[in-house]
């Protein structure tokens, strides 16, 4: 059921959880799959004037974060998600030009609010440069990589490339630097703070384990040059996701005095997991990513929250 904050609605965990899945299905469902979804959270606001758009709006919003965090934002997904908050709307007798007024007044207010950052997003040449850098430096290594290559593959001159970056060096300390960047951002706009410790720690793990599915170069470009880089990518690669998870240790910390959780060394364990994880990601990458990183995330997710052993220590002969 959705909960009021203020003027904001807002899913329960076991419904976010039911969306997610409808969502991840890969082939478009029919009306009757949704209405298990859709008739608690709409069926108490019939009559109610503008409750059925505002739920609607909420969960649309809701919906696409999602998608985000899978991402998966762009495409038929989105589309497929717009069309069932639309027939789900004329299905409980929602005004459409209420909630079409009330999606697009949400998706301006989101515009607006991420204006500058789309304009950076905006391809340029220092752009280029580093997306031709990680093609090079990932399929000859730092070493091998010559900065005509870089500027070759993206079709630019080397003073160009020099114009950006003074040295190789350079260039690629800024790929890692920039790509690190690209991660912590997709964390900060995906962690929800009203989420409960597991949950949390769930989307954390998609969002990793999403952006290597989407940057498998990058991933390479980290083991390959473990050797001559290790210590400064290391500091800044895990350093930087360290500066994320304040709120993370922060509910770990609360779940481990409420008892639900055991209490553990927070960094003893970060560490732990993340070497399991980089683990799973290595044996990804040894199958030259001929499957899809995240189906990995059923298994991960059952080692870390309950392990893999079916009797504690005292049962076993």
């Amino acid at each position: 059921m959705p909960e009021s904050i203020g003027k904001g609605i807002k899913l329960d965990r076991k419904k976010r959880r039911d969306l997610l899945h409808l969502l991840s299905e890969p082939r478009p469902l029919d009306a009757a799959e949704w209405d298990a979804f859709w008739q608690p959270l709409l069926g108490q606001e019939v009559g109610v004037a503008g409750g059925g758009a505002e739920v609607l709006s909420a969960v649309f919003d809701e919906g696409l974060t999602l998608l985000s965090a899978r991402g998966l934002s762009e495409g038929s997904p989105v589309s497929r998600w717009i069309k069932v908050v639309v027939r789900a709307a004329a299905q409980h007798g929602v005004d459409r030009e209420v909630l079409l007024e009330g999606l697009l007044r949400q998706q301006v207010s989101r515009q607006v609010g991420h204006r500058d950052h789309t304009r950076a997003q905006i391809p340029q040449t220092r752009d280029k440069i580093l997306t031709a850098a990680l093609e090079v430096f990932s399929s000859r290594g730092f070493h091998g990589a010559t900065v005509d290559e870089v500027a070759e593959r993206g079709g630019l001159g080397k003073g160009t490339v020099y114009r950006h970056f003074s040295s190789k060096r350079e260039l690629f300390s800024e790929l890692i630097r920039s790509k690190v960047a690209e991660l912590e951002e997709a964390v900060t706009g995906a962690i929800d703070p009203r989420a409960d410790v597991l949950e949390t720690i769930e989307t954390y793990l998609r969002i990793y384990f999403g952006f290597f599915d989407r940057n498998r170069n990058l991933y390479k470009v980290l083991i390959q040059e473990q050797s001559d880089f290790g210590a400064e990518v290391k500091a800044l690669y895990i350093g930087n996701i360290l500066k994320k998870l304040p709120l993370l240790k922060r509910k770990i910390l609360h779940a481990g005095k409420n008892g639900h959780l055991k209490p553990i060394n927070f960094h003893t364990v970060f560490y732990g997991v993340m070497g399991f994880v980089d683990g799973v990601i290595q044996k990804w990458l040894a199958s030259d990513g001929r499957y899809s990183l995240m189906d990995e995330m059923p298994t991960v997710l059952e080692a870390i929250f309950y392990g893999f052993v079916n009797r504690a220590p005292s049962e076993r002969g």
